[in-house]
């Protein structure tokens, strides 16, 4: 048993990693309010104090989200849906300690900030059970729920739907470790934030904003940043959203005039509806490839200037910063918006899905932003620096190519900004490149080596020999990143 530091008490449980190791778990410490009925959009509010025992042996439910199904119950696919019934009432976060607690120990904290294009994810997912990580490198494994969608980034400029919510979801349950977590034997002095995709553009984002850099040291960043063209939405297309969400919902039908919007209307309509009905629109407004529709805004409260700007300046928390992406990044994301190209059905039989010059261009027309389409100079440089010189190109040429420039534009180019600037302006920046290929990967090997698919990796999964028949160089390729990340988290 555990009293935090306001005198609430909790009981965790003892369990066995794969791996065979004792660990300490702790599921579903709620850390915020439930964020419901009138707070459903606003700020979280931290947890009042409780006097009877809580019971954190079970995993938490997840945010209110939708499921991928677009490949029906394809597995590689499926295992990033929410393994565990979602509700509005989702701020709880996970504690898993190597051993039996030992308050003594201040042992350094990982705290993992999941992806899902800020429109789904949940901490409980199979991939990210931090029991192997946790005893392998004897360090504290903690990870969060946090609003997604329109519940935690719906932006309406004003204090009942002020933007960001889910950021704030994160911020209080860093704030919660920062102050309880030398309880568990964790040491709140060493706190490193890690996350991948749109989980490490959160993380970037917290290096920028003033509010957070107090309460963690350093940072790991995979495969995103706040810089990426998807991370951040100008307010006024925000607002326009939430106006394209309301009248999808059958709220209403607002004028075309933004000037002649009632905002209360659509806010009254959001508060009142089950939040089931808002989950069904939520990709109402969204119209271009790796656009999420309900994504942070620069609000001057969280954020307070373009991240660009904040990284030329150097208005930002100059740390130890461990950052880098995957070989082929974007193309999980070109099969799901190419529909017409790759067809669900003959995907897992066919490769040659692009097989001339013209369907490549077409691709690229679908895939670029409006805005670059426009440009007749820039769209010629980008297609010559993407094209594939070898001669005969081969199908697959035409395919990474597309991966290629999708990749650097939405994922690898900004990881690297940030780890750049964070060089200049005198913090240290590790960086890594993952180029291998899971055996155990289920999606076609054309594919390559996905986005998101070096967490298996982090999280020992390799390790884990009931389930998986991974290779003895897998094991160990698992067992280098766990004692990189967990190095990194101890000295910098």
């Amino acid at each position: 048993m555990v009293s935090l530091h306001d005198g609430s008490p909790i009981v965790g449980h003892e369990a066995f990693s794969a791996n065979g190791r004792l660990v300490t778990e702790f599921l579903g410490i709620p850390f915020a309010e439930p964020p419901v009925g009138e707070l459903r959009f606003r700020k979280p509010k931290p947890k009042a104090p409780w006097r009877k025992l809580f019971n954190a042996t079970t995993l938490p439910n997840s945010c209110v989200q939708s499921l991928d199904s677009y490949f029906g119950d394809f597995d590689g696919a499926t295992m990033w849906n929410s393994n565990v019934p979602s509700s509005e009432d989702c701020l709880y976060l996970n504690i898993f300690i190597p051993g039996k607690i030992d308050p003594a120990a201040k042992l350094p904290v990982l705290l993992w900030v999941y992806g899902g294009g800020f429109w789904s994810g949940c901490a409980t997912l199979e991939i990210y059970d931090g029991k192997i990580f946790a005893s392998e490198e004897n360090v504290i494994i903690v990870s969060m729920n946090y609003r997604v969608s329109v519940f935690g980034f719906l932006y309406m400029a004003r204090e009942e739907a002020p933007g960001n919510m889910g950021l704030w979801d994160q911020l209080m349950a860093l704030k919660w470790v920062h102050k309880n977590i030398d309880l568990f034997g964790g040491d709140p002095n060493r706190i490193t934030l890690f996350g991948e995709s749109a989980g490490a553009a959160a993380v970037s984002m917290h290096l920028l904003s003033p509010k957070s850099t107090p309460y963690f040291q350093q940072a790991i960043v995979q495969s995103g940043s706040a810089t990426a063209p998807w991370a951040l939405e100008q307010r006024k297309v925000a607002i326009a959203r939430s106006v394209a969400l309301y009248e999808d919902m059958k709220c209403g039908n607002m004028s075309k005039d933004p000037e002649k919007w009632d905002l209360n209307k659509v806010l009254q309509c959001l508060l009142d509806a089950p939040a089931e009905l808002i989950r069904d629109s939520e990709w109402a407004p969204v119209m271009e490839f790796v656009d999420f529709p309900w994504v942070p805004v620069i609000d001057g409260d969280f954020l307070i200037e373009q991240p660009s700007t904040a990284l030329k300046q150097g208005n930002f928390k100059k740390t130890q910063l461990l950052a880098g992406s995957n070989l082929d990044e974007s193309i999980y994301f070109i099969v799901y918006q190419l529909g017409d190209i790759f067809p669900p059905n003959d995907f897992f039989t066919k490769n040659d899905f692009i097989t001339n010059r013209s369907t490549w261009l077409r691709s690229i027309s679908n895939l670029l932003p409006r805005s670059y389409m426009k440009s007749q100079l820039g769209l010629a440089s980008i297609i010559h620096e993407y094209e594939p010189a070898e001669l005969p190109v081969k199908p697959n040429d035409w395919i990474d190519s597309l991966d290629k420039m999708l990749g650097d534009m939405h994922f690898t180019c900004n990881v690297n900004e940030l780890a750049l600037a964070n060089n200049i302006h005198g913090g240290d920046s590790y960086y890594y490149y993952f180029t291998h290929r899971s055996s155990q990967q289920t999606w076609p090997s054309w594919m390559g080596v996905l986005h998101g698919y070096e967490i298996n990796f982090i999280f020992g999964e390799p390790l884990n020999s009931q389930k998986y028949k991974y290779t003895q160089e897998e094991k160990e390729l698992s067992r280098r990143f766990m004692r990189y990340w967990a190095n990194f988290a101890r000295t910098g």
